[in-house]
């Protein structure tokens, strides 16, 4: 049904040009609080505090979820990944170094640019032959001799190594007894500027392959990460210092053996790292050394299962001319990393830098895009100091926010078409702060002109009190038309009817009646008013009367008792419409029953059909045609249906307030929540049930406002009574 509107009005108060107190001492006050209030806000994003740091990075992260790199397989980077089903089909971590062998053979038949491998095997293969001889001191002389004799898995591994240019991964430790006792290949790194070594992660010890496999390898490369204090991997350091020596990534090494573009260089500046280079190719990082990948989502055509190569089901040249990382990315042995796109498997973190390195997208952040991030701070907030008109808090919200989209689309921008990462979240919320200290300054000043608005606030609230009197009159009115006096024991014994009504405001529009038309029939309907509030209340007592008035007289032929009321009703919204009032209409439902065979006669005009509760059957709603609501209609046709009641059959009806009713997340209470309580009721009388679904939609609608008038009506047609009550 439409809403009608309020019975009263909303006042709006409007601070005359006389009380503008921007000119005022006070105002000036409050730019002097906001001038301090912006010198703190700086000096705190200089001093760059943690929780400062990590709004920055965040945005970062999500300028990345809305605008990730988008993945192109012509980069030809491709993961080969020990996965769980590699696990599951060819024994669990550590595989024997034969199988390792055997993979990267599989690797180098399908002839790739080169190979990567971000798994650091630096402890002997306990399955090697000698190592079997000694663990089993059981075997025959023979065979132990034999197996003695045989060249370990270290030898057939490196041996496979050397049939695809492959470039080993080193990590780090602190325990000596674990590094490298012979030296390992380490890349020279032609160094440009300063010494980088202070800006760089410095670790005492390498943790290497094992030496057979490090000298069948063509370089090694750093397998260290940077995640931040919150545990995201955003960056990966390009260079670290292990024993004194520059250790670069495993990416850029891999383009240094891959590519052939000469030596490593790092360029150092006076503000720290500025580049990694090969040849001429410069890669971007920041202070540290740190090059931030721009990552694409994970996607499946980047990675290849290790067990399917071991079973030869890929085909042969899938990764010719690749460049590809071999780890794990199984759930239960990969290392995973949280990075700005999700869990990732730390493969595939090099692999994404390997990518952005490859597209030249690598995001930068140089060091003096902070000092302009500090400029930003300034420049906003001299503008919510000094160029928002306080006067019109609407206006001045409206720059505020403007500034706001301003700048954080700007940094967006940048991060889209620049790859820079340009921190803007800091302004904007200490630009924010300072429009909450000029806002309240400004409100301060105009206090003493909104006290001379009072007097008229108080008058206004007298003027409304009064209205709900005279509504609280009329709904009492309004109620006092409505049959109270219900039928049922001890007065009858043949029939029980209860109703309930709950305007959604003081007054309603639904109403409900009952009238014994002789001693063996009942007459009962219930309708619904379009519109609320006043209007539709006096609408409401004006149906009711016609409506009771048409069936009082054709009885029996409520075809024609509606369509009698229909006429009537569609003249008197015709007349209101003509005084400017909104078209009204009503949706009914009537009947009669005869109490002494339990013959129901009934229509509908447009309203929805009552529910019938029969025991030991599911709750039915009452069938038929019907037709359009009252005074819709020049000539309204609405067929006369009929139904053979059972003793101790229950009818329910109930106006469109009730099933849609809504909770505090707009969800409606509905038909199937509804005939859900109907189908488990066991109530055997017309109050019980009335009050069980008043109940059920209380709880329901807890804490939210009532949207629309909720009427319910219940009878029970028990049998014909020997005596006629």
């Amino acid at each position: 049904m439409t809403d009608s509107k309020s019975p009263s009005e909303d006042y709006r108060t409007r601070i005359p040009p006389s009380l503008d107190r921007s000119q005022s001492p006070l105002a000036w006050l409050g730019r002097i609080a906001g001038l301090v209030s912006l010198l703190l806000l700086v000096i705190l994003r200089l001093l760059n505090p943690a929780w400062v740091e990590e709004l920055s990075l965040y945005s970062f992260d999500l300028q990345q979820q809305i605008a990730p790199r988008s993945y192109d397989p012509l980069l030809r980077v491709r993961i080969v990944g020990i996965d769980d089903r590699s696990l599951a089909r060819y024994g669990q971590w550590p595989w024997p170094r034969t199988l390792m062998a055997r993979l990267v053979s599989k690797i180098a038949m399908q002839d790739p640019q080169m190979l990567g491998v971000d798994i650091i095997l630096s402890e002997p293969d306990r399955y090697s032959p000698k190592n079997l001889a000694h663990l089993l001191p059981q075997l025959p002389p023979p065979l132990a001799s034999q197996l003695d004799s045989m060249p370990d898995n270290e030898v057939l591994l490196a041996q496979a190594f050397e049939k695809v240019p492959t470039v080993l991964g080193v990590g780090t430790t602190d325990d000596p007894a674990l590094a490298p006792t012979a030296p390992v290949r380490i890349t020279i790194v032609r160094q440009a500027g300063r010494n980088p070594k202070p800006y760089l992660h410095q670790y005492p010890y390498l943790l290497s392959s094992l030496p057979e496999l490090a000298r069948a390898a063509r370089g090694s490369g750093s397998l260290i990460a940077n995640p931040g204090r919150d545990g995201i991997t955003r960056s990966v350091p390009m260079f670290i210092v292990v024993g004194g020596n520059l250790v670069p990534t495993l990416a850029l090494e891999m383009l240094r053996v891959g590519v052939s573009l000469g030596s490593v260089g790092i360029v150092t500046g006076r503000h720290g790292i500025e580049a990694a280079r090969l040849s001429d190719v410069s890669f971007p990082t920041d202070v540290h050394g740190h090059a931030f990948p721009y990552f694409s989502k994970s996607y499946e055509g980047r990675y290849i299962s290790a067990a399917d190569l071991l079973d030869g089901t890929r085909p042969p040249a899938e990764l010719h001319g690749d460049f590809v990382l071999l780890g794990l990315t199984s759930q239960a042995s990969a290392d995973f990393r949280q990075t700005p796109l999700g869990l990732m498997a730390g493969v595939e973190v090099h692999a994404q830098l390997l990518e952005s390195m490859l597209t030249h997208s690598l995001l930068r952040r140089p060091h003096f895009w902070e000092r302009m991030e500090v400029v930003l701070v300034i420049v906003t907030g001299l503008l919510m100091i000094f160029a928002l008109p306080y006067s019109r808090p609407s206006m001045a919200t409206i720059g505020f926010v403007a500034m706001a989209v301003t700048v954080l689309a700007a940094t967006f921008a940048c991060f889209v078409w620049l790859k820079v990462l340009f921190g803007g979240v800091y302004a904007v919320l200490s630009s924010s702060f300072l429009f909450g200290v000029m806002l309240v300054w400004n409100l301060i000043s105009t206090e003493a002109g909104r006290r001379r608005l009072a007097a008229e606030l108080e008058h206004r609230r007298q003027l409304e009190a009064r209205i709900d009197g005279e509504l609280s009159a009329a709904r009492s009115l309004q109620m006092g038309l409505l049959p109270h006096k219900f039928l049922g024991p001890p007065d009858r014994d043949d029939v029980d009817v209860f109703a309930t009504i709950e305007p959604a405001r003081m007054v309603g529009g639904d109403f409900y009646d009952f009238l014994l038309l002789d001693s063996r029939r009942l007459s009962f309907a219930i309708a619904d008013v379009s519109g609320k509030g006043v209007p539709a209340a006096l609408f409401m007592a004006m149906a009711k009367e016609i409506l009771r008035s048409a069936i009082s007289k054709h009885e029996d032929a409520l075809d024609l008792a509606f369509a009698e009321a229909s006429t009537k009703i569609s003249a008197a919204s015709a007349e209101m419409v003509d005084e400017g009032a909104d078209m009204m209409f009503v949706t009914a439902f009537a009947g009669i029953l005869d109490l002494t065979s339990g013959q129901l006669a009934y229509v509908n005009a447009g309203h929805d059909p009552p529910f019938v509760l029969r025991a030991d059957a599911e709750p039915q709603e009452l069938s038929g045609a019907g037709g359009p609501p009252l005074g819709t209609v020049d000539r309204l046709i609405c067929p006369v249906e009929r139904l053979s009641l059972q003793a101790g059959d229950l009818l329910l009806l109930y106006t469109d307030g009730a099933t849609e009713s809504e909770n505090k997340d707009h969800g409606f209470y509905g038909m199937a929540r509804l005939r859900s309580l109907l189908a488990s009721s066991r109530e055997a009388t017309a109050r019980g049930l009335v009050e069980l679904v008043r109940a059920d939609i209380r709880r329901f609608a807890t804490d939210a406002d009532q949207a629309d008038d909720i009427t319910l009506l219940a009878l029970t047609w028990h049998g014909h009574s020997p005596n006629g009550r």
